[in-house]
């Protein structure tokens, strides 16, 4: 199977969503870990399982939560950059994976 790398700032994303989720129902925040693992496992065993978006990224959604998984498949291995809410500004999402500055939404 292949690696798996989570980039610094996708590790927060995780963090602050499964906080979030808690915060909102206890036990969800565990909920959305568990359909998160999910996800990365199908990402390493199907590396272009995901639409592609951004140049070299891909996105695979979560079931059941209204989150994106952007990735890139890098040969040996896959690199996660962003765990992200899907529900704001495209622009965003874009300026996020490009990293271009501009305002948060």
């Amino acid at each position: 199977m292949t690696d798996l790398i989570l980039l610094l700032q996708a590790d927060i994303d995780v963090q602050s969503t499964f906080e979030r989720y808690e915060d909102y129902q206890e036990g969800r925040g565990e909920v959305f870990l568990h359909q998160l693992d999910a996800v990365l496992t199908l990402v390493r065993q199907f590396p272009e399982l995901g639409r592609p978006v951004e140049d070299r990224y891909r996105r695979l959604l979560l079931r059941n939560f209204p989150c994106g998984v952007f990735y890139a498949n890098e040969g040996p291995q896959i690199v996660v950059v962003a765990v992200m809410d899907l529900r704001q500004n495209p622009e965003t999402i874009q300026r996020r994976l490009t990293g271009r500055p501009g305002t948060q939404d």
